[in-house]
């Protein structure tokens, strides 16, 4: 059996390598011209796509990294919007002689029952910031009895 060290196509039996330049066309050097999706002018749009989508890539890294600093650098002002006093505290006046009933909270609001022996009020006041939302004045109707 011999020894068979060319490389390139397989030819057929009893043809010779040169008789064959029909069959592949080479280049130069005898290195075949690309063909299909394997051309220079193809190879070069995908570079140029790799690059674009790379940047594209570190540009939406530094958009998230840009957000979270401001992010980060504007939570101090929001806490310092909050009403004044230690730990989100605010101050609620209430007259001389009333007492605070009761307190109930629903729907992040504060329902403070306040009292004293001529008039009932309910406040409402925000849970989050302290804001007095408002106030209900209770007043008795003549007419009905008392329980």
């Amino acid at each position: 059996m011999a020894d068979n060290t060319t490389s390139g196509p397989i030819a057929s039996p009893g043809a010779s390598p040169a008789a064959s330049p029909a069959a592949s066309p080479a280049g130069p050097q005898g290195v075949p011209e690309p063909t299909g999706l394997n051309t220079p002018r193809n190879i070069r749009r995908l570079k140029f796509v790799v690059a674009g989508l790379g940047a594209v890539m570190v540009l939406g890294l530094v958009a998230v990294a840009v957000i979270i600093i401001q992010r980060a650098s504007t939570m101090d002002a929001r806490l310092a919007s909050l009403p004044a006093g230690y730990f989100g505290a605010s101050r609620i006046g209430i007259a001389p002689g009333e007492t605070v009933r009761s307190v109930t909270m629903a729907d992040g609001r504060l329902a403070i029952h306040i009292g004293s022996d001529n008039a009932e009020t309910v406040l409402l006041v925000n849970a989050k910031t302290g804001e007095e939302l408002g106030r209900i004045l209770l007043t008795p109707i003549s007419g009905f009895a008392a329980l």
